[in-house]
Order: C-alpha cells, then structure tokens, then sequence
C-alpha cells in the first residue's frame, strides 16, 4: 500500500487572508449598481496587507463603443480621521480595444478554473520514498504563499461567462513554472500591463 506524506509545509507569511466576494468588492468601489455588459472583463487586485483594492474594466457598451476604466482605492487621513475614497479613471491604449479584447480571449481567460480544480499541480513530488510500518510512503512538499495579492475576475463573452479568485498567482508561478492556468493567467496580466500600464509589480 501506498502511503502519501505530507511533511513540508512551507509558510512564507502568516498574514491572513480574507475571502471577500466580487460583490464585496463592488460595494467597498461603490460601483454595486454599475451594469455588467455582455462583452466586459473585470479583474480586481486586492492587497492582503493593506485596504488597497484595484479594479481594471474592459468592455462593449450598449451602442458597441468599447471603453477601459481603471478604479483605484486611494487612503488619506486628517488628523485622526481616516478616510478611503475611489478613483475612477479612463484608459487609453495605442491598440484597438476590440484588438486588445480578442487578445484577452486568447489567454483563454474564459475557460480558466478555480484553483481548486488544478491545486494538485501546486506540489512537489520528492521522489523521496521510505518504508514505515510495512508500508511504502511518499513525500509531497507544498509551500503556501498566504500574503501578496490576489486577483478576482469575472467576465463574460456573449452567452460565456467565467468567474474565478487566485490567490498569489506570480508567487506560485515562480515556484511551480511549469502550471499551465497560472502561465494563462500571467499572459492575461502581461497584456494589460503592456498595453495599459496597469498592475504592476511592487
């Protein structure tokens, strides 16, 4: 019989993460009310540090005029009164916006899955096996990434529609390269860094 042990877990922060729903998100934008078009994408870029919260906004509207926003969490404080307030801003591109839509789609963004559909990719085969009471055990190692950021999305594409969180995506990049969801993830983020000077790195 085949045993599997986990023995490596390695804790690289032990800030805690909070589970907040796009809905969430929405509300602390006050954006709650703000329509979802049938060709939008919105992915939401949460600090778990701190009360930072981004949101990047691509779609068609009503009359198929494509628009890009950028909403941002800005703090400040007045002697002890502190204060978060939203910045909504307009994006421009030197790309076509429907280009830059159809390049979206070819991250494949639409057909992503929640991380727990590919979590098993995000762990580390030893190779390393030993016998204990009679039977054979392999060790696994994992490491959890439980500080950074973390990326909401949700999207829809005429009758598609997609919805997912990761947590940490480039931090688990770099320690498991070869997964094939976080290489589209990162694409997706690429683009739009490139093309809208947004997200970008600490």
């Amino acid at each position: 019989m085949l045993r599997l042990l986990f023995f490596i877990f390695t804790i690289l922060s032990i800030n805690i993460l909070t589970s907040q729903t796009i809905q969430e998100y929405d509300k602390f934008l006050k954006i709650e009310n703000l329509k979802f078009n049938n060709n939008e994408i919105r992915i939401y870029k949460k600090y778990a540090t701190s009360t930072g919260l981004e949101l990047f906004r691509l779609y068609q509207d009503e009359k198929e005029n494509w628009k890009a926003e950028f909403f941002e969490t800005v703090a400040s404080k007045n002697n002890n009164d502190f204060k978060i307030r939203t910045r909504k801003s307009k994006l421009n591109s030197l790309k076509n916006f429907e280009l830059i839509w159809a390049q979206i789609l070819d991250t494949d963004v639409i057909d992503l899955p929640k991380i727990e559909e590919f979590e098993y990719k995000l762990k580390k085969k030893n190779k390393d096996y030993q016998i204990e009471d009679g039977e054979i055990i392999s060790s696994i190692s994992r490491t959890a990434v439980m500080d950074g950021t973390s990326y909401s999305v949700k999207i829809k594409n005429a009758l598609q529609e997609n919805e997912f969180e990761y947590h940490n995506p480039e931090s688990y990049l770099k320690i498991y390269p070869d997964v094939d969801e976080l290489l589209s993830f990162q694409e997706l983020l690429d683009l739009l860094r490139k093309d809208f000077k947004i997200f970008l790195k600490n």
